[in-house]
């Protein structure tokens, strides 16, 4: 079953999703570009032709990886983003976007009194902060832009961004209609139909029309700089610990708790369940689940990320990251294991009981203790890199 599987029966999910991302993301209010790397590693990508396929009216870019559930890349704006980039001459693996852009320890958490009381936003990465990390780390400028469907003569000149990009030989992330981060790969028709690697339809292409997809689109612009592999590493991890002690973050409808607070005021939510109405039992189960299993999916990728760049730090940092992956990893098994149980965190309230709250609680509160250990760690392996770059 898919992290997602219960969504569909909670009303006005999307529109809040809309909502939150809408209003986080108008700062440029028909668009822009975020991002530009740092250190001078290469120049401007051209398109590769022999990746560009054209048959009758179809158009397509060969071998963009598919998506799906289930396959550690839960986190569909980076797992978008890795398969994006696969079919360019600069890659770039989950487990490096996970941990450059700080999702890989992010844990975040949105809660408010008032509607949207939850939101599945709340574990997400194509917000302004991680898509600017991102862009930084690996310079690829990132250019958003809103689907408007409501307007035909700027959704045709969103297709027509969408067809010179394929075109050279760049795919394209952007919502499908459930709200997950996809990726565009061809078009048939004159992008009247679009051709999508979708979370949901690993096998076979997603067709849609462009007045399907949400309401997001980010094309990958011009290769530029991309930051040393050091660098980004050191920000990511500088964003991680920035990320466990922020508290919070108001914007748009509500507020995003992060780290320590964001887990507490998670378990504040889960003790209250009984007072809530139906409606909003259901959607903190729903949004529970998502976030808990992208904690899961984060986790992992930060024990993979820490063990295969450990030797980019200086020697004295080696012991504090070797030792945070280790709990990182603890908690993502810790975690897991409670989840393939299918008796917490089930995404949906029927079967709700006092000892699965107590269960939910107690998982929580052991991530808790295990995510501020590893928080230690890395400011212990942040204060080596930093006394070893004063010498």
């Amino acid at each position: 079953m898919s992290p997602l599987s219960t969504v569909y029966t909670i009303r006005g999910w999307r529109s809040a999703l809309t909502a939150c991302f809408a209003l986080l993301l108008s700062t440029v209010a028909m668009g822009g570009e975020i991002g530009q790397g740092l250190a001078a590693q290469g120049g401007e990508v051209t398109a590769t032709a022999s990746n560009v396929k054209r048959e009758g009216g179809k158009v397509w870019i060969e071998g963009v990886p598919s998506l799906g559930w289930g396959k550690g890349r839960e986190c569909t704006f980076l797992g978008a983003l890795e398969a994006a980039t696969a079919v360019t001459d600069h890659p770039y693996k989950y487990e490096d976007l996970m941990g450059w852009s700080g999702m890989a320890f992010r844990v975040r958490w949105f809660s408010r009194e008032g509607s949207p009381r939850w939101c599945p936003s709340s574990p997400v990465g194509e917000m302004e902060e991680e898509i600017g990390a991102a862009a930084k780390a690996t310079g690829w400028p990132l250019r958003f832009a809103f689907v408007e469907k409501d307007d035909p003569a700027k959704l045709r000149s969103v297709t027509a961004d969408i067809v010179a990009s394929i075109g050279a030989g760049r795919p394209v992330l952007a919502y499908e209609p459930k709200g997950n981060m996809d990726v565009v790969f061809g078009y048939e028709d004159d992008g009247k139909t679009l051709l999508l690697r979708d979370y949901f339809k690993p096998d076979v292409p997603l067709k849609l029309a462009p007045s399907e997809l949400g309401f997001l689109t980010i094309s990958l612009g011009d290769f530029g700089a991309a930051m040393s592999r050091r660098d980004a590493m050191i920000e990511g991890l500088r964003m991680a610990v920035r990320n466990w002690r922020r508290e919070r973050f108001s914007e748009g409808p509500g507020e995003y708790w992060y780290g320590d607070a964001a887990l507490a005021r998670w378990l504040h939510d889960l003790r209250r369940f009984d007072d809530y109405s139906q409606e909003e039992k259901a959607s903190l189960c729903f949004v529970g689940r998502w976030n808990y299993v992208s904690l899961v999916d984060a986790r992992h990728a930060a024990a993979t990320f820490l063990r295969e760049n450990v030797s980019l730090l200086p020697e004295g940092a080696a012991g504090p990251l070797a030792r945070a992956a280790g709990l990182y990893e603890q908690e993502a098994e810790l975690l897991g294991a409670a989840l393939a149980k299918r008796d917490v965190f089930t995404g949906s309230a029927e079967g709700w009981s006092k000892d699965r709250q107590e269960r939910e609680c107690k998982l929580l509160a052991q991530a808790r203790s295990l995510e501020s250990a590893a928080i230690t760690q890395l400011e212990l392996a942040l204060s080596a890199a930093n006394a070893a770059a004063t010498l």
